[in-house]
């Protein structure tokens, strides 16, 4: 719209702002959109995947590079808390069976852990690592391989 001649009145220019309102709008709409489908592509990819054959040894490296920094856990991954069916509820409040509120590759990984490494004595807890606007933000599995004693 040209701002300049017999056109040039108060509605032009009230008609101009209107108009890059409603395109500014539509931007941030699509760009919403695009997010969200991109997100419900993480989170159908994240329930889709499996437990990959090598996941032990790729665990023993995480915890041999975790030892030589002198820590005493390994993170050893983390997701939305939205992708659980209470948001992080059962892991906020400690639940003892927070572990039955998972499912996709968080249950197989948990399976994983029950079946792989506590048999070896690592111990395996979820925690809400970051809290964006005062909700949980993700989840973490970190397993640690403290003595039972030493855990508090």
């Amino acid at each position: 719209m040209s701002m300049s001649g017999n056109g040039f009145s108060a509605e032009s220019v009230r008609n101009l702002i209107s108009s890059k309102k409603q395109k500014l709008e539509q931007e941030q709409h699509e760009l919403e959109e695009a997010a969200k489908a991109q997100r419900k592509k993480l989170h159908d990819a994240f329930l889709e995947r499996e437990i990959r054959p090598e996941a032990l040894d790729r665990v023993a490296s995480m915890v041999q590079k975790a030892v030589e920094r002198g820590d005493k856990q390994a993170l050893l991954f983390q997701f939305p808390s939205e992708w659980l069916p209470d948001k992080g509820r059962a892991v906020t409040n400690r639940d003892p069976k927070w572990h039955e509120q998972l499912d996709g590759f968080a249950k197989r990984a948990y399976d994983f852990y029950e079946s792989e490494l506590a048999p070896r004595g690592f111990q395996l807890r979820a925690e809400i690592l970051d809290w964006p606007g005062g909700m949980p933000g993700d989840v973490g599995f970190v397993l640690t391989w403290k003595r039972p004693e030493e855990i508090g």
